[in-house]
């Protein structure tokens, strides 16, 4: 029977010639990403900044309102597109 130390090795060496066969993945595309600090604006033209995003929900501030918005993040992404700087 084969002691631990020899199957923790035996695994090792297979996940090597896995990850040989394994070609490298090209860098995310990030455009579409939803991060902290990007302006959007909707289709009326206002401008939002972005204040906090997690998986379900997006939180932003519209330009001239000291309260800050919250929506879905799908609802978001249907309504604001982001502004290139």
């Amino acid at each position: 029977m084969r002691t631990s130390q020899e199957l923790a090795n035996a695994l090792a060496e297979r996940m090597k010639n896995a990850m040989k066969d394994v070609a490298p993945e090209a860098p995310a595309d990030r455009r579409g990403e939803i991060i902290p600090g990007k302006r959007y604006r909707n289709a009326r033209g206002r401008m939002v900044t972005v204040l906090r995003v997690s998986q379900l929900r997006v939180m932003y501030r519209r330009e001239g309102y000291r309260e800050p918005s919250e929506l879905g993040r799908r609802a978001f992404e249907l309504e604001f597109t982001e502004v290139q700087s």
